[in-house]
């Protein structure tokens, strides 16, 4: 089990604070992984960019992971709603399923992710 944690710059604060939603990606060992970020209450929450229903991104469009009322993250193919701070269905096919959230952590006025 690798415990070495690597950190990944990923926007700065105020950019996340002024779309509300960030859309990133990288490859790590030859892997595409893609995640998401959303401020919400005075706070950044990062998860995985995969539905626990099938797999599939999240998003619609760039950067476009709320309801139309922003109080959900929502997945585009199947309109499973997750809570934002804890990643919980809470509507939909995967219910009680939780997304997999990633560490984050602000170190001068920008995001990094930890993984």
């Amino acid at each position: 089990m690798n415990l070495n944690k690597e950190i990944y710059q990923v926007c700065g604060v105020d950019e996340l604070i002024k779309s509300t939603c960030y859309g990133w990606e990288t490859t790590i060992n030859n892997r595409l992984l893609q995640c998401l970020l959303i401020y919400h209450q005075d706070k950044v929450f990062s998860y995985l960019n995969r539905c626990p229903h099938t797999g599939v991104n999240l998003d619609w469009l760039p950067h476009q992971f709320l309801d139309s009322h922003n109080e959900f993250i929502q997945c585009a193919t199947h309109g499973a709603l997750f809570m934002i701070d804890d990643g919980l269905c809470v509507h939909g096919p995967c219910l009680g399923k939780k997304l997999k959230q990633i560490k984050n952590k602000l170190i001068d006025n920008n995001i990094y992710l930890i993984l």
